[in-house]
């Protein structure tokens, strides 16, 4: 659906029968979806949806006793740990995501000095 919104949002942008103020809301959502910054933080967010929907639908059986809550919670807790930890392979499916579609990808090799 990503391909279908960009093409959408690229239409409006350039159909002058739309108002400018719709055109420049597009323009601006365009803008903002095309960044690696958005596609890094939707991928996070797919993962970190994935990993807490499996707790969320354990948690909602009614039959479940404590020690196998307890346990999913922790496995959940061990999951986000480990994202927090290991970015390489989520960097590595944004960067794919990225070429694929031909946005810019910041140069990552450049370290932050304080």
């Amino acid at each position: 659906m990503f391909g279908a919104t960009i093409t959408v949002l690229r239409s409006i942008a350039n159909d002058c029968s739309v108002t400018k103020y719709s055109r420049g809301d597009a323009g601006g959502a365009l803008r903002i979806i095309i960044s690696f910054d958005f596609v890094f933080i939707l991928h996070l967010m797919e993962r970190i949806m994935k990993i807490t929907d499996v707790l969320c639908q354990t948690l909602k059986k009614k039959s479940l006793d404590i020690l196998n809550a307890l346990d999913t919670v922790s496995n959940t807790e061990v999951l986000l740990a480990d994202l927090r930890e290991v970015w390489e392979p989520l960097l590595e499916v944004v960067k794919t995501f990225c070429m694929k579609h031909e946005f810019e990808i910041p140069d990552m090799s450049c370290k932050y000095v304080d």
